[in-house]
């Protein structure tokens, strides 16, 4: 009888465990992830319909350049398998995009306020470093944490964008674990931030405080195209 109710007890923990573990799958809090997408977040890419890049740009253009939709779109990242779905499930996360402009002609940016990731075949470039993509974390940080220290970066979190640039003809699918990446990079530098300013991780923080880094730190994730190749000659990176 002894043994049977061990058992039991045994089978009650891992059951609890599995739960937790599952529970956990997105890594984050609720409050952290309320930070990836905004109100007007509110149209649905039906990312599981779209192929390519260029599936992507034509579903924008239809939207909102001839439909001129108000919805701003958004997608879901399952957490745990670390891909794009077009339904929420218990492991997904809301991420806002910001969808390409109906203008035609030459769009002039401050390249400091972008941190734009260039992914060319099995090449993936940051601020014209070769890299890998596990290292999109860190540059993630730069741009977001580096306070002018380094001129390559922004001063900081606000107004900052992520352009996460590809060939037209590049699976979407290929871009998961880019998009993953800019996400666990957002994550830890909005977490670190939060202890930097405040000394308080940010499910500790008053309501007021968690609005001022929900200001600063906005999320804004884009996705280009690029018809440039990356090329290595003797050492030395460029177009």
């Amino acid at each position: 009888m002894k043994a049977i109710i061990t058992k039991l007890n045994i089978i009650a923990i891992l059951i609890i465990l599995t739960l937790t573990a599952c529970d956990n799958a997105k890594q984050m809090s609720e409050r952290e992830e309320q930070l990836f997408a905004q109100d007007y977040h509110s149209l649905v890419i039906p990312i599981d319909s779209l192929s390519i890049l260029n599936d992507l740009i034509i579903y924008f253009d239809d939207t909102y350049c001839i439909n001129e939709s108000k919805e701003w779109p958004l997608v879901y990242l399952d957490m745990k398998t670390k891909e794009l779905v077009s339904k929420s499930n218990r492991n997904t996360i809301a991420i806002g995009i910001e969808p390409a402009p109906c203008v035609k002609g030459q769009i002039q940016y401050d390249d400091h306020m972008i941190l734009e990731i260039i992914k060319d075949g099995y090449n993936t470039e940051i601020e014209q470093i070769i890299t890998e993509v596990d290292s999109i974390p860190s540059f993630v940080r730069k741009q977001m944490l580096s306070w002018g220290v380094d001129p390559n970066y922004a001063v900081g979190a606000r107004g900052n964008g992520i352009w996460i640039c590809t060939k037209k003809e590049d699976k979407l699918s290929s871009l998961n674990i880019y998009i993953y990446n800019v996400v666990i990079g957002y994550l830890s530098s909005v977490r670190e931030y939060s202890h930097l300013a405040y000394n308080k991780s940010i499910d500790e923080l008053s309501e007021a405080d968690y609005q001022e880094i929900a200001n600063e730190f906005v999320f804004s994730l884009a996705f280009k195209y690029t018809d440039k190749d990356i090329e290595i000659n003797f050492g030395k990176v460029g177009y």
